[in-house]
């Protein structure tokens, strides 16, 4: 039962922002459509925008010739697999060919959230941001939240949150309150629970391993959220012991696991059945490819994740390498009633926990999110060897023009002043069986242990 106040806020989110609420409805209403429908809707948007991309976006008429004689060549899905991929080198490199030159097109700069450990810049429109939004309420509305009640979000400036708490208009007016995954602390936590807000909140959104340490640090303090009613975890895996914690430490059982690739215009979520994640249709395109590039259909096969974005125009992204190993979970309806193909757990955007002698943690996000900004990065890892030693790995490219110093001072202003930064040129170091972890805690586990003793 909604109260007064949060009607007020839902009115207000309905009126400021139509179009997200718009699609936020007609998603809903199409969650019984099943893979020939999503298709069907898929390829009418793609013929659209491939045709648009060959007359308006110089980078693909010059990159698909050779490939395809004219637009009328790519007319289904499967017709994708006769473009080339686009890497994350040519959106970096070619940023200025893939912008539109339609002169009708307004949009503003983007920025990934970088999890992968490959930030991107790009351009998006505002009608395709509020259809980004639209879609996430509904994996929220299936967790649990309600348009216009008050939630948390648990992050880094991928969720409008820094190293601070500061509410803006906008929070004000969506009922949102921030608590930064990129500063956990005891005392911050205690500030949190003697907070009026505390006793409202019905919804946490945020990074699963910030999630996490908050419900460690309330668990510290015996406090719960008293009318908490659901979690959705983004921007990096859930592994299943953080799962857990989640439930235990929050004492919530609706704890949802959310992929989502904003750039490519991907979003899965998790239904009530907790098996595999829904694909949303409405802005982009899931392929899934094997070590040919042809695609895979078959389920439990896993390949690369490619995405095309169908509701950008500023920056199309055709056939764009995600970084990420997915696989095809189900393609049949769910018991919830959702019709929808769904994917298996995401390979990949994973990491570990930085904790500091002072007792505050850093999740995987919360840094992925500041490195973003260092232009000319390809890749880049962290891993902790000492209670206050963090090596950074850094993979550069020719344009990436800061020394060892600056990087240091930039580490140290934006993350820790407290860490002893040390700076190694070189790609990524991957675990035994090749995978990346974005957060590598040596010195934890070293010692046997997932997280400092209490």
């Amino acid at each position: 039962m909604q109260t007064m106040q949060n009607l007020i806020h839902k009115a207000l989110i309905c009126a400021l922002a139509p179009k997200r609420i718009k699609v936020m409805r007609t998603v809903m209403e199409r969650q019984h459509w099943q893979e020939n429908g999503i298709v069907s809707y898929q390829e009418n948007h793609l013929r659209k925008l491939i045709q648009y991309c060959w007359d308006y976006v110089p980078f693909y008429r010059s990159r698909w010739q050779g490939y395809i004689d004219s637009p009328n060549d790519i007319q289904h899905l499967g017709d994708l697999q006769n473009l080339p991929i686009l890497t994350k080198e040519e959106l970096r490199t070619e940023l200025s060919g893939l912008t539109t030159t339609a002169p009708w097109i307004k949009s503003e700069e983007a920025r990934s959230g970088g999890s992968t450990g490959k930030p991107t810049i790009f351009r998006m429109t505002k009608e395709d941001q509020e259809t980004m939004w639209g879609q996430i309420y509904v994996g929220w509305h299936w967790a649990g939240y309600r348009v216009g009640e008050p939630f948390l979000a648990v992050g880094g400036e991928s969720l409008g949150t820094g190293l601070t708490d500061q509410r803006s208009v906008k929070d004000k007016i969506m009922n949102r309150w921030s608590f930064s995954g990129s500063n956990l602390t005891l005392d911050r936590v205690k500030a949190l629970v003697k907070a009026p807000h505390f006793q409202q909140i019905r919804f946490i959104y945020g990074y699963p391993n910030a999630i996490r340490e908050l419900g460690e640090l309330l668990m510290q303090l015996d406090a719960r959220f008293p009318k908490l009613q659901g979690v959705a975890c983004t921007a990096e895996v859930m592994r299943l012991e953080v799962r857990q914690r989640i439930i235990e430490t929050l004492g919530v059982d609706n704890v949802f696991d959310q992929y989502g690739l904003n750039d490519g215009g991907l979003l899965a979520v998790e239904g009530a059945e907790h098996d595999g994640l829904h694909v949303f249709f409405h802005r982009g395109i899931l392929e899934i490819l094997d070590n040919d590039n042809r695609q895979i259909h078959v389920l439990k096969q896993s390949g690369r994740a490619v995405a095309t974005c169908i509701s950008n125009y500023a920056t199309p992204f055709v056939r764009y390498e995600t970084g990420d190993m997915v696989h095809w979970q189900s393609k049949e309806p769910a018991p919830s009633g959702i019709g929808w193909p769904r994917i298996g757990p995401v390979d990949g955007r994973t990491g570990d926990v930085i904790y500091l002698p002072s007792g505050r943690s850093i999740a995987m996000p919360g840094l992925t999110l500041v490195m973003r900004w260092l232009d000319g990065l390809r890749q880049y890892q962290f891993i902790q060897t000492d209670a206050n030693i963090v090596i950074a790995r850094l993979d550069k490219d020719i344009g990436f023009k800061f020394t060892e110093a600056e990087v240091i001072a930039f580490l140290q202003q934006k993350i820790a002043h407290e860490i002893n930064w040390q700076v190694v040129w070189g790609k990524p170091e991957l675990t035994r069986n090749d995978k990346l972890l974005i957060i590598r805690n040596d010195w934890l586990r070293e010692k046997g242990l997932n997280r400092p003793p209490s």
